[in-house]
């Protein structure tokens, strides 16, 4: 009952009692999330999203006000993007033709150029604006700044014979206390996939694998890697299934017998490292449907694939 005026009495009419009972399911809901928001609190999330994400404004200002709800109830959030899509498309209109082993890009010398300039100059840029629209919470920074992820170049064999990747790199070590100091600032790094040698000589890293050690180094309590699939899909009598949860072991084999291929391997090898390096939990989600990074974090339900050691 609500009192209209002194000795009178209003009644609630229909619709403000769905309007009521609406507001008494979101409570529910965050009623549900609290005992994850207490769990996470203070935590380091590292998060990594993939060029499809960047592909439509709606869709990476919905993965990007997630996480400043992640930052806003307490997670210390670490932001670490690719642009494969952005890179290939770059490279067609210059001529430059793409090849990819294994899911990694071969990167000539005309290509890190094309590399550097859409991940520093234009997704970095983008996201850092983006997230700013919020407050002064994030900083954009790339791998060679400061030097923080010092690399070399990848050795990669393939049916027994080595494979020239060109400037595709290995990461030798990350200073976690870069980013660290960051976050105690309260900031929200993105970190663009690059890496530097001890020459000066700029590599790409593949997004997954730099999440991963990124993950490890500051002893993240979760990965997540947004990808533009649901997570990993098994066929069963010759339907698509998507896998809620599987070992790391499972997850090899699928690897041998060629279930999981493509650009999916690097982020399963990814998950399997961070898992093994201490991380406490790695997924595999999807970034284009909305609100999936909410629904596995502060739900009972989850969603994509989640791989445990």
């Amino acid at each position: 009952m609500k009192i209209k005026n002194k000795g009178e009495i209003e009644y609630y009419s229909e619709d403000e009692k769905m309007q009521e009972d609406l507001y008494m399911g979101k409570v529910e809901v965050l009623l549900e999330s609290l005992p994850y928001i207490k769990q996470y609190f203070g935590e380091i999330v590292v998060v990594k999203i993939g060029g499809s994400m960047m592909e439509k404004d709606a869709i990476l200002q919905s993965v990007l006000n997630d996480l400043i709800l992640m930052k806003y109830v307490g997670m210390k959030i670490v932001l670490i993007h690719g642009g494969g899509k952005q890179i290939t498309k770059l490279m067609e209109e210059k001529g430059i033709k793409t090849k990819f082993v294994d899911g990694l890009r071969v990167t000539d010398r005309k290509s890190i150029d094309i590399v550097k300039t859409v991940l520093i100059g234009d997704i970095n840029v983008k996201i850092v604006s983006f997230l700013n629209k919020h407050g002064k919470i994030s900083i954009g920074i790339s791998g060679n700044d400061a030097s923080f992820i010092q690399c070399s170049k990848k050795q990669y064999k393939k049916n027994g014979k080595n494979i020239d990747l060109g400037y595709v790199g290995t990461i030798n070590d990350i200073n976690s206390d870069f980013i660290v100091n960051i976050l105690n600032d309260k900031y929200i790094p993105v970190i663009t996939s690059l890496g530097v040698d001890g020459c000066g000589n700029i590599y790409n890293i593949n997004a997954d694998t730099c999440a991963c050690e990124i993950a490890k180094s500051v002893k993240a309590k979760k990965m997540i890697l947004l990808t533009d699939v649901d997570g990993i899909i098994k066929y069963t009598d010759g339907k698509e299934k998507l896998v809620s949860r599987l070992t790391s072991e499972k997850c090899l084999q699928m690897v041998k017998s060629g279930e999981i291929n493509s650009g999916m391997i690097p982020k399963v090898k990814a998950c399997i490292k961070a898992l093994e390096g201490g991380v406490g939990r790695a997924h595999i989600l999807s970034g284009t449907v909305e609100h999936s990074i909410l629904v596995e974090i502060f739900t009972d339900k989850g969603i994509g694939t989640m791989i445990t050691d």
